[in-house]
């Protein structure tokens, strides 16, 4: 017999038979167990062990994702541990790890990708850890407040691979058409994920403003697939099962492109069996909407989702417009000399033990300088995109000033075990002060005043670099870690 129905539920009551309901009434009753995604940029396959006999956690993989991690228990410490400030993995729902793992990557390949939504990040990082951090991801948030949180969490992953931009999804497509081999959509929604967490809270949705989300959806979708090149990708999302933002969309876009689009089957690795509908209410959808996928609480300890795997086979028809153009001169960059890119080259290679020149090579980089600012940025943005403008791109170097070169976190975190020479490991029960940003006395005098040296601890740990004064280490942790 099905329990008494919550009142954010009753759109959903003639959706599930009556056995599906009640394994949904009892799923949302349960707290949403949290998740963990590991950086495969700087931890090893077998981390989460280490890190669940370190921790105490309860860890269970998440069935259709490789590097994904659900927790068994309460984990007070997730956002507080050494790996997590450093960016060895991301906190985020098994769900939401769903979109990323649709998309049909040639592991050789090194294509140009766009997160159309791309805020917090969580998905980003995805798609760079996907792709081994190759080609170009350019991630884009049209909410200016939400960049500053976007850059922060690429800046922990390490990414150098990756492009910030702030602009209208829905523009997008016009401005750079045919542009991208993958496009994913992780539309603006209303989070009607039907099971609560600090992340998600449950609140009732009228319908005029699923009507206003759909209409953005379907402009935010049309335009991803204006932006994707034929035979490329696109994988549309939302954290909401409301079929008005979900199988409705998919379905105005076939209607509007029968010939151009399809929605290819959810790929066997992922092994999830969880059709999109095809009808709610008094609305029937296509029959390949069912192809979608529709993730809902109860079938893997999740809060609710949907996504589904678009294929563009032909050109759409796209209105011209003119784009936006900010040269770098503009934006306040310059290319550096010569004799500042040796200058980098030396102090790296002389005092660190890091070979950068190897590293431009193989990430295809140039070096870029604003102010005192050294900027790696992917030759394939700048010449591809020329003048299209961006917030950040690629991965912070270093400064170079009168007083020489310092190298930046962004650089060290991501290729520390490169960082052979010029390290100071710090006692465990330091670890704590340091990660509050705290100077720490210390007693060693190995190293000059003035020296910029690679903090680690007992285990060879990377936790920053420091900064030699005296009898004081000074915390050079930036303000985003």
């Amino acid at each position: 017999m099905t329990r008494q129905i919550p009142r954010q539920l009753e759109a959903y009551r003639d959706l599930l038979n009556e056995t599906e309901l009640n394994q949904l009434l009892e799923s949302i009753n349960q707290p949403l167990p949290s998740g963990l995604r590991v950086n495969p940029l700087k931890a090893a396959a077998a981390s989460p062990k280490a890190w669940q006999q370190a921790y105490g956690w309860q860890l269970e993989q998440v069935p259709f994702c490789p590097t994904g991690w659900q927790l068994g228990n309460e984990a007070s410490n997730l956002s507080r541990t050494v790996e997590h400030q450093m960016g060895h993995y991301y906190i985020q729902d098994a769900a939401s790890m769903l979109p990323v793992e649709l998309f049909e990557f040639n592991p050789e390949a090194a294509p140009s990708v766009l997160d159309m939504t791309a805020a917090p990040g969580g998905k980003t990082t995805h798609l760079i850890s996907q792709l081994g951090d190759r080609g170009l991801v350019v991630a884009n948030d049209s909410n200016l407040q939400r960049i500053s949180g976007l850059k922060g969490n690429l800046q922990r992953w390490g990414s150098t691979s990756a492009v910030i931009t702030n602009q209208p999804g829905e523009r997008m497509g016009r401005w750079l058409p045919e542009q991208f081999d993958y496009v994913l959509l992780d539309a603006p929604c209303s989070g009607e994920a039907l099971r609560t967490s600090e992340r998600h809270t449950s609140r009732l949705v009228s319908s005029h403003e699923r009507n206003t989300l759909q209409q953005r959806q379907i402009k935010l979708l049309e335009s991803a697939l204006q932006a994707t090149r034929p035979n490329g990708q696109v994988v549309y999302s939302t954290c909401s099962l409301a079929p008005e933002e979900d199988e409705a969309v998919l379905d105005a876009l076939l209607k509007r492109y029968p010939e151009q689009i399809e929605i290819r089957p959810i790929p066997q690795r992922v092994p999830i069996h969880a059709p999109g509908l095809l009808a709610a209410g008094n609305q029937a959808y296509a029959e390949e909407v069912s192809k979608a996928l529709r993730l809902w609480p109860h079938l893997y300890n999740t809060a609710g989702f949907f996504a589904a795997l678009i294929v563009k086979r032909d050109q759409i028809a796209t209105p011209s417009l003119e784009r936006p153009q900010q040269t770098l001169a503009k934006a306040g960059y310059k290319a550096v000399t010569n004799d500042e890119q040796q200058q980098i080259i030396s102090s790296l290679q002389d005092v660190y033990g890091f070979d950068l020149p190897a590293l431009l090579a193989s990430k295809g980089l140039s070096l870029w300088r604003n102010g005192k600012s050294i900027q790696a940025i992917p030759e394939r943005w700048l010449s591809n995109f020329e003048h299209f403008p961006f917030v950040s791109a690629g991965i912070h170097v270093g400064k170079l000033s009168r007083q020489g070169f310092q190298p930046a976190h962004d650089l060290a975190s991501r290729y520390a075990a490169q960082f052979s020479r010029q390290r100071l490991t710090i006692s465990e029960h330091q670890i704590d002060e340091w990660l509050a940003r705290r100077d720490l006395p210390i007693k060693q005098r190995a190293y000059t005043d003035g020296s910029i040296v690679v903090v680690e601890d007992q285990q060879q740990r990377y936790l920053g670099l420091g900064q030699i004064n005296a009898n004081t280490l000074e915390n050079l942790l930036p303000h985003w870690q």
